[in-house]
């Protein structure tokens, strides 16, 4: 759970003022048409916990204007980069989004993608059982249906890449474990059913995309390092690593970047 309260649970309140939203949007039906502004008004009429209810995984739902709100004066970004220029490890990193519930800074990735604008949801520490865990799973849909960003956070610092470019140690450990997941989807993608499960709400059953494989859906994100470490031979092995390999590799400082990502990565420019 991303939140401090189960979505899957409703208050007699919240039910209450769920139906009175819903018959006033009925009413204001002409002719089976839906004005914007009435579908406007419905969605701000909603209680916040109905609206998560509503969702696939309740407890997993983003909502990217709560996020904008939340976080509008900037803070969590500013106590992330603090924390960066620290000396930090991938632990101090997922703790600070978990304890901050900045998960805005992780879902910048979706910038990266064209899914995600129809719904999003984050799972944080997402079993692979029973080896592997994924520090973060992104799930987005758009008009196609759903696809899977699996995210590798490795350490900020350490040896990133080589004095000539090359991937480092750091670097290399999560390709490494990054690969070892896409061999265990590919043999036991829809044993994962079991786990989505244990998240889904109730207003919906599980979609096949999330236990028949498609390999086009499934995406790999590794993050290593600062903009300071990369190189312009770094650059052109990340670039190639995307085309070879489906993975793409980020910086830290990427994930303050919201916005035309991918294409600022292919071309090095991050």
């Amino acid at each position: 759970m991303l939140y401090d309260r189960d979505y899957r649970k409703l208050t007699e309140e919240e039910v209450c003022v769920w139906k009175k939203v819903e018959e006033l949007f009925n009413k204001s039906k002409r002719g089976g048409i839906i004005s914007p502004a009435a579908l406007h008004k419905y969605w701000d009429d909603l209680p916040l916990a109905v609206i998560h209810y509503k969702q696939l995984f309740p407890n997993n739902y983003i909502i990217p204007s709560q996020l904008r709100q939340k976080n509008g004066d900037a803070s969590a970004v500013e106590k992330f980069k603090c924390l960066l220029n620290g000396n930090c490890t991938e632990r101090s990193v997922l703790n600070f989004i978990k304890e901050e519930k900045a998960y805005d800074i992780v879902t910048s990735i979706f910038d990266a993608y064209r899914f995600g604008h129809h719904s999003s949801f984050v799972f944080r520490e997402f079993e692979l059982p029973p080896n592997y865990i994924a520090d973060f799973l992104l799930v987005g849909k758009n008009s196609g249906g759903y696809e899977f960003i699996f995210v590798e956070l490795e350490s900020p610092y350490g040896q990133i890449v080589t004095k000539d470019g090359d991937f480092g140690n750091v670097i290399r450990k999560g390709i490494k474990q990054v690969m070892d997941w896409d061999s265990w989807l590919e043999k036991n993608y829809y044993s994962l059913r079991l786990v989505f499960e244990k998240h889904l709400g109730k207003m919906e059953s599980l979609p096949k995309e999330f236990f028949e494989l498609e390999k086009s859906r499934i995406h790999y994100v590794v993050i290593a390092g600062r903009r300071s470490d990369y190189k312009e031979k770094t650059y052109e092995l990340r670039r190639r690593l995307l085309k070879s390999n489906n993975i793409l590799l980020l910086h830290y400082d990427n994930l303050f970047k919201v916005g035309a990502l991918l294409e600022s990565t292919l071309l090095g420019e991050y």
